[in-house]
């Protein structure tokens, strides 16, 4: 990843937005006016009608209740998939073999056979399918890929991270910074009781999970990826936790306080030809890495000041007179919206296509699977049946009472939220 300038299509995409609950109408529709030189919205669709009526309302679009009628007018090119993770199979499935592209939210979809019917669906029909992984494309991991591109630390071949997230949006991370997929992973889990409560109306918890994954990369790279209770709840340390990317040379530590450039100069630095002596190894320069905020509230960069040179990552995402909580995540989703646009167009390659959101599902897949066989590395890709997978399929069978591989029966199932 490089910092890139901003390319515009002659035309904006005509996009329909499906699925209009909170996250759509909390992140997404507030974007698409920052947007209208990459994305038209055209239409709204959801089964929850007052939903649907309020996102139509806030985008001056028409309203549609259901896939098959929006699909029968077709209006739009392409749609966003803004709805629970059962439903993103059947939606992508049934939009592509209409000739339509489409981007679902993460998790792209439960299963590697699902995932795969829906790149092949799309193959079969000539359209893009993308994910709309975001977490890549957040500040510290935007600095993290120039930083490796920059060879200041030397090779960065170790990455630690705790409570940072975990799973498929942390998978896309890895990906990203490594610049190809994983050979391996190997994963252990642990729980433990705690008393019960709810996080939210449909989040009851009486156990603590605690993950555990090693991803190995070419170039030798390892990846430790671990997590448990990444909101906080009973004390815990809560997202984002602790990650450092481990260089020859030093170290870019990301922790709540404070994100830093630990370097280890020349001063620290022997060989065994040299007098023996004490504080060698000493990260011995530490630097601030700044993401700096403009007074309108935007994210302008992340940078780091070294006695050297300036390491930098500039943000192309402007999103004038729009302030959020958290800082860049809307530039982050504004990202991916428009890569996938210029994708459709054909003026730019993917940064994360569906290869690799295969591979995102399969890293998880793999990790479930070995912890199933107490550690047992699990080559990547995987090839064939996994028990993890078997698993994931009858959860989906009984609580939909139908078979989650059939299009028709799944587009046909309501996914409300409380």
């Amino acid at each position: 990843m490089t910092n890139h300038e901003l390319v515009y299509p002659t035309d904006p995409l005509k996009i329909a937005l499906i699925g209009t609950g909170g996250r759509a109408q909390g992140h997404y529709c507030p974007l698409f006016k920052f947007l209208q030189a990459w994305v038209e919205i055209v239409a709204v669709c959801d089964p929850v009608r007052k939903k649907c009526d309020q996102a139509a309302e806030m985008l001056g679009v028409t309203a549609y209740y259901d896939i098959r009628q929006l699909v029968k007018d077709k209006p739009m090119e392409a749609a966003l998939v803004v709805t629970p993770v059962p439903s993103h199979h059947s939606i992508s499935v049934y939009l592509s073999s209409h000739g339509i592209h489409n981007m679902c939210e993460t998790t792209w979809c439960n299963t590697l056979s699902q995932a795969r019917q829906m790149i092949q669906t799309a193959e079969d029909n000539k359209v893009v399918v993308r994910v709309a992984e975001n977490f890549f494309r957040f500040s510290i991991d935007r600095f993290a890929q120039i930083l490796r591109d920059s060879d200041y630390l030397g090779s960065i071949q170790r990455i630690f991270s705790y409570n940072d997230h975990t799973g498929y949006h942390n998978n896309s991370r890895w990906i990203a910074f490594a610049q190809s997929h994983p050979l391996w992973v190997q994963s252990i889990e642990h729980s433990i009781p705690t008393i019960s409560f709810y996080s939210s109306p449909q989040r009851f918890h009486h156990n603590e999970n605690f993950r555990a994954r090693y991803f190995g990369f070419n170039q030798n790279l390892l990846v430790v990826d671990s997590a448990s209770n990444i909101k906080g709840f009973l004390g815990r340390q809560s997202r984002p936790g602790h990650t450092e990317w481990q260089g020859e040379s030093g170290t870019l530590l990301y922790r709540p306080e404070t994100t830093e450039l630990r370097y280890c100069s020349e001063n620290n630095q022997q060989s065994q030809d040299d007098l023996p002596g004490k504080f060698g190894g000493r990260a011995d320069r530490v630097y601030p890495v700044v993401k700096e905020i403009g007074e309108d509230g935007q994210w302008l960069r992340t940078y780091c000041q070294t006695d050297e040179t300036l390491i930098e990552y500039l943000n192309p995402y402007r999103l004038d007179g729009y302030r959020e909580k958290n800082i860049g995540y809307s530039c982050a989703i504004a990202d991916h919206i428009i890569d996938f646009c210029l994708s459709v167009r054909g003026l730019r390659q993917s940064e994360f296509d569906e290869q690799d959101a295969l591979m995102s599902l399969m890293m998880e897949v793999g990790a479930q699977e070995s912890a199933l066989n107490q550690g047992e590395r699990i080559q990547l890709p995987i090839v064939g049946k996994t028990e993890a997978e078997a698993q994931t399929y009858q959860a989906l069978k009984q609580q939909y009472c139908v078979d989650p591989m059939d299009i028709e029966a799944m587009l046909d199932i309501s996914y409300p939220k409380p």
